[in-house]
């Protein structure tokens, strides 16, 4: 079934027809989902961004609800409940509802998430950023594409690389997601240092404190309305705030700090054209004594394979960038963000989210890539005006 779609939709009918084609060509199982969900999939497993622009109301029996925001997490719920064997590819396409600085509040977004397969990983990333490229120029075949690549595997390997101790892993990770840049590094290495975040519930008070901590989110879950048996535990998550926030010794000498101070920020520095960074993560490894293993290896592999799928569509600029991350917290691998036309906002964006069906309830890991598309960035095409 077409959405329907006003007059002033950027995307005609046949366009939208053409997400259908598409979805069959590469073997999509078309699903709906609902649009109003529980919150708190959301809540837990999404990041600060979409966190902040959902419409939350409450259900019958005072649960947090919300606005479908997003097709992700619906979809992984839905493939859990329906316990459809692996490995599956779905293809969506319909309204989500966020708050946004620009724009209706509520818009059309297709995509799709490929749910299983581990032993070619590679050919399933090239895959997915090749049917974004093909649902990109749907509406303008000739449309100029720019493809946005990072990997924060590799910065995750880099720290395993270098030692550094699980704590600060876990701090130097989740500053990257946000944007970690040398200074950023400074701050988190300095001694005692914690995060001065206003966390929700007066939690900050609790820093110091790890049964205090504990009992206040078990009281603002309680609050919230959410089972303290849904997802991850009080005590799992006062863990991961003091870890996350709280101020910490990692033992590191000064000259142990330089040296991760130096690395990171090299690290931090390259970008340029894709294909042209394998080289020039090898040399990376030789100059500053580090190894990123399969995660290069890998790296290359999606890169070639993507350049071999995409063919006549390889976009116009193909960059990477080693402090790009997307701003949802579920993403474990490689991701990607897709302009057309010289926009500044992406028409589409995706990557490899690996842990996600486990933190939702899987009992096995589930291997899971996929890419989402906001229609109203699209270019509408002449002449389909639906």
């Amino acid at each position: 079934m077409v959405p329907r779609v006003s007059s002033s939709s950027p995307v005609g009918t046949k366009a939208l027809q053409a997400f259908d084609v598409l979805f069959e060509r590469y073997q999509c199982e078309r699903i709906e989902t609902a649009i109003l969900q529980q919150a708190d999939p959301f809540l837990e497993t999404a990041g600060e961004d979409l966190r902040r622009r959902m419409f939350i109301t409450a259900g019958a029996a005072g649960e947090e609800m919300c606005l479908r925001p997003d097709f992700t997490i619906p979809v992984c719920l839905f493939h859990l409940q329906s316990e459809i064997d692996l490995p599956r590819r779905y293809g969506y396409l319909g309204p989500v509802f966020r708050q946004r600085d620009a724009g209706p509040n509520e818009f059309l977004q297709a995509g799709v998430e490929h749910l299983g397969r581990t032993e070619t990983p590679h050919l399933v990333d090239a895959e997915i950023m090749t049917i974004a490229v093909n649902a990109a120029t749907i509406p303008d075949s000739h449309a100029e594409l720019s493809l946005k690549l990072g990997d924060p595997s590799l910065f995750h390997q880099l720290l395993v690389s270098l030692d550094v101790p699980s704590g600060l892993r876990l701090r130097l990770i989740r500053a990257f997601g946000r944007g970690l840049d040398r200074p950023t590094i400074q701050r988190i290495l300095s001694p005692g240092d914690a995060e001065a975040l206003p966390l929700p519930g007066g939690l900050q008070a609790g820093l110091h404190d790890a049964e205090a901590l504990r009992q206040a989110v078990a009281d603002m879950m309680l609050t919230q309305g959410l089972s303290p048996h849904a997802g991850r535990s009080p005590e799992d998550i006062a863990t991961r705030y003091l870890e996350t926030y709280g101020p910490q010794d990692f033992g590191l000498n000064e000259g142990a700090k330089t040296r991760l101070e130096t690395v990171l920020s090299d690290y931090l520095e390259l970008s340029g054209p894709a294909l042209e960074m394998p080289a020039r993560l090898v040399e990376f490894e030789r100059h500053h004594a580090v190894e990123f293993g399969t995660r290069l290896t890998q790296f290359s592999d999606r890169l070639s394979e993507f350049a071999r799928q995409a063919g006549d569509l390889m976009p116009d600029s193909f960059v990477f960038a080693s402090d790009f991350a997307r701003p949802l917290d579920y993403y474990t691998g490689f991701v990607f963000e897709l302009f057309v036309n010289g926009a500044t906002q992406p028409v589409a964006g995706g990557g490899r989210y690996d842990r996600l069906m486990e933190i939702l309830g899987s009992a096995v890991p589930v291997p899971a890539v996929g890419f989402s598309l906001w229609l109203d960035r699209m270019p509408k095409g002449k002449g389909d005006h639906g």
